[in-house]
């Protein structure tokens, strides 16, 4: 099993690994992320000829809703640093409730941790005995400077920074790197301030991701700061904590 996270990391480990029709490339999609991360899936499929199974979580607590919305609807907290549910509920367990619906039980998994990420590799463990989990971009001493340069030799690639990768307004980036992605961005910020007002009204509290600030307040200081951070390059930045959201 590939995980396929939607950016250009996990497609080159995908395209190194050739996979057959009987290998699963799946992307266990939140619902958060960047538009142009889907777009990217579509293009990567129709160049590469390979198949990604897309999958997302539903819940009977929350008809008619998919990924982080649904998981929301269905809580009486939002995710954060310390709780991450989303990570649980939308990667880990999302995947093993559809590998088992295809009837797999025991199988090997790739990640797509590179070899300058040795943190990562040495701080992910299986959280279970029946998978076997493999870095083969770490096999192959691939880097971060020569994923972007294949990138740069293909007819396609993804189309926003990296910082945008993943859940774009994700908690983990960090208040300021959130702040500085509103300034470009602030239709981003309204799903992530309806989840936190929707969960307020109906638990009579103020609910945030974070324990001092809401998203509507991020979106309030990025707008009042805006010519503080008009020249603000995305590729530059970094999310504040180290984001292992894998399948497993």
């Amino acid at each position: 099993m590939i995980n396929f996270s939607g950016g250009k990391i996990s497609a080159l480990m995908t395209i190194l690994l050739k996979p057959t029709p009987d290998d699963i490339v799946l992307f266990t999609d939140t619902g958060r992320e960047h538009k142009k991360t889907y777009k990217f899936i579509d293009d990567f499929e129709r160049y590469e000829g390979i198949k990604v199974h897309r999958v997302t979580y539903t819940h009977k607590k929350s008809p008619g809703l998919t990924g982080m919305t649904a998981l929301n609807r269905k809580k009486v907290y939002l995710p954060n640093r310390v709780k991450r549910i989303c990570t649980v509920e939308l990667k880990i367990l999302m995947t093993k409730r559809y590998l088992r619906s295809i009837g797999i039980q025991r199988f090997e998994q790739f990640i797509g941790f590179r070899a300058d990420e040795q943190d990562r590799i040495i701080g992910l463990k299986s959280q279970y005995k029946k998978v076997s989990t493999r870095f083969i971009l770490n096999e192959q001493g691939v880097t971060k400077p020569m994923v972007d340069q294949y990138w740069l030799l293909k007819p396609y690639t993804l189309e926003i920074p990296s910082i945008l990768g993943n859940c774009d307004l994700c908690f983990l980036k960090g208040k300021a790197t959130i702040i500085r992605i509103l300034q470009l961005f602030p239709e981003l910020a309204e799903p992530w301030i309806a989840d936190e007002d929707e969960m307020s009204a109906r638990t009579g509290k103020q609910v945030s991701y974070f324990s001092d600030i809401t998203y509507r307040q991020l979106l309030q200081i990025a707008q009042s700061q805006k010519t503080l951070f008009d020249e603000v390059n995305l590729e530059k930045l970094a999310p504040a904590y180290s984001c292992s959201c894998t399948n497993f």
